[in-house]
């Protein structure tokens, strides 16, 4: 999966106002999860469970905290699929704050 794009930010501020298309933004870039970042620290703090915490998946990364990422196994996991989970945890993020304008302006 690609990294979220400009035409999908189109696509889902479609048929918003001006003011909540800029709330969308502004609170979009406040809250999205940069690729680079993640993948670095899931590199170097994984086994500990810090790229798991910093994705809001908890119960995760306590495991990978109390077992040093599944004795590693979880770790080298997450390390190939980071970049997807958060393209996926941006993506339901952006559809979570278009549906909050949504629902609080109608």
């Amino acid at each position: 999966m690609a990294e979220f794009t400009f035409y999908e930010q189109q696509q889902l501020m479609e048929g918003l106002t001006d003011q909540q298309k800029n709330m969308f933004l502004a609170q979009y870039a406040a809250e999205h999860k940069d690729r680079t970042t993640l993948l670095l620290v899931s590199i170097f703090l994984g086994k500990f469970g810090v790229d798991r915490f910093m994705m809001d998946d908890v119960p995760m990364g306590l495991l990978k905290l109390f077992t040093l990422g599944c004795c590693g196994v979880l770790w080298i996991i997450d390390i190939c699929t980071i970049t997807n989970r958060v393209d996926e945890f941006n993506r339901a993020l952006a559809q979570r704050i278009i549906a909050h304008l949504k629902q609080t302006t109608s």
